[in-house]
């Protein structure tokens, strides 16, 4: 069988549920800084570094409050290495996101990690659900 296309992310593959779409309550305009120049998909869990308030992709050795999930990426964003870049996040619930489109750092690859993060989020009542 031959591939007919393709589609990226949707804000609604990632989004299952948001108070109040029309206010943006559980969104946030942030500045995401990285080491690294990298594209993060929409449904990147970030962190936040605690020194600046800057956001950066989750990753469990970090040490620098980027290890614990803070939001999760409203948007598909390039990054350049060390640069700010402005971004929509969801950093608060009500919200239900899809578990199969969210996206970590590589370091979050064990299931106590990803249980550990899916807690860190349940806590801003960002709720992790499998969905169809």
């Amino acid at each position: 069988m031959s591939l007919i296309g393709t589609d990226t992310l949707r804000f609604s593959n990632t989004f299952k549920h948001i108070y109040e779409p029309s206010l943006s309550f559980c969104f946030e305009r942030v500045t995401i800084n990285e080491t690294a120049a990298r594209t993060m998909p929409i449904g990147t869990v970030l962190g936040v570094i605690t020194a600046n308030g800057k956001y950066r992709r989750v990753e469990a050795t970090a040490s620098d409050g980027s290890q614990t999930a803070a939001g999760v990426l409203a948007q598909d964003l390039t990054v350049a290495a060390n640069t700010d870049a402005q971004a929509i996040v969801c950093v608060r619930g009500p919200a239900i996101v899809s578990k199969a489109v969210l996206s970590f750092g590589a370091s979050v690859d064990t299931a106590g990690e990803l249980n550990a993060a899916y807690a860190q989020l349940a806590s801003r009542n960002i709720l992790v659900n499998d969905t169809v």
